[in-house]
């Protein structure tokens, strides 16, 4: 069996910049460090706790989640990737963000819900399941933002309103909003629905990593119709001030999912910011990195590397002090510490 790493990251297809750069980054500070392809990652029922290429390993003490093994995943396979989460945090490992955390943030209904409990400003967010329903919505609210329960990157999040050309009698959908809502319906079976927050043309953009705020940006519309998410009309990128009131939202949204790092999109609205989604994990930063719009103190790779650091010190803290078991495995000692990959 070989030497137990310390951090595995768990992406898909790519080994990419941002984990190259946190592999280095660990080694300097003392830690094995490794980027692991999902595909060929499997959870064990031995002592070691994973199959990795088809052997046994075991488990890493922190384990950090990147988007592409939630997001790029077959339909029907996100319930097994929870479990195998799950699993590995059995076999004792620290999951980054936790797998609960993820699960809460990843179902934008009961991530709205459980902002709007914790007081922070979120639209009214209803689950719909029919024309009827989002009907219903239309009603109550005028213009509707409909969008995927576990949806990514602004796919298939639709903006409509009531009274559309060629509506029926009795009804509020137009023929193109009954045809687009009828198919969202049959992909998704349910749809995440939410009053439009009128705001102007420009999204805030806000990175957290702890507890510190590492980006703050606008991202401005050049469309004609406000859109920011447009394959047509590229949005243009500006640093935002942090006020006060946006540092206790972001970081109160960070605190009541239980996330170690998010990026959050907010608009603002004629009463102040509103949270319109949590994003668990970072984007990609290497054209942040180094540039006015990184507020970190010395950098996002850096300050991600101590993060890490100080999780997987905790896990390794954590595990010598806990009483031993019967037939568990505590690990092997590290050895030099080099950053791999496979």
């Amino acid at each position: 069996m070989t030497a137990r790493d310390d951090v595995w990251f768990l992406d898909r297809f790519s080994k990419s910049w941002e984990n190259l750069a946190l592999c280095a980054a660990l080694a300097e500070r003392g830690l094995r460090a490794r980027i692991v392809d999902w595909d060929n990652l499997a959870v064990s029922g031995g002592i070691a706790g994973a199959v990795r290429d088809g052997r046994p390993v075991t488990a890493p003490r922190l384990a950090v989640v990147k988007s592409r093994v939630i997001t790029r995943r077959s339909t029907g396979d996100l319930a097994l990737i929870y479990d195998e989460l799950e699993a590995l945090e059995e076999a004792g490992t620290r999951i980054s963000n936790p797998s609960a955390a993820i699960r809460r943030c990843r179902n934008k209904l009961r991530q709205a819900a459980i902002l709007a409990r914790a007081g922070l400003p979120v639209p009214e967010t209803r689950s719909v399941s029919s024309q009827d329903e989002i009907q219903a919505c239309m009603k109550d609210w005028g213009e509707v933002v409909l969008k995927p329960i576990w949806g990514h990157a602004s796919l298939d999040v639709v903006r409509m309103r009531p009274g559309g050309r060629g509506i029926e009698e009795g009804t509020v959908l137009g023929i193109r909003e009954e045809i687009a809502s009828w198919h969202l319906l049959e992909h998704h079976k349910t749809l995440c629905a939410q009053p439009f927050v009128p705001n102007p043309a420009r999204d805030l953009r806000v990175v957290v990593i702890g507890s510190t705020i590492a980006a703050a940006d606008y991202h401005i519309s050049t469309s004609p119709d406000g859109a920011v998410r447009h394959f047509l009309y590229p949005l243009k990128v500006e640093r935002a001030p942090i006020t006060p009131a946006l540092e206790e939202i972001v970081l109160g949204a960070v605190a009541a999912l239980g996330l170690d790092a998010a990026v959050i999109d907010l608009v603002e609205s004629s009463s102040g910011p509103v949270i319109i989604e949590v994003n668990e994990g970072l984007t990609v930063w290497r054209t942040v990195e180094g540039t006015g719009h990184d507020r970190t103190p010395h950098g996002f790779t850096a300050l991600i590397a101590d993060q890490l650091a100080d999780l997987a010190a905790s896990t390794a803290a954590s595990s010598t002090s806990a009483p031993k078991r019967t037939g568990s495995d505590t690990g092997s000692p590290n050895a030099a510490p080099t950053p791999s990959t496979s």
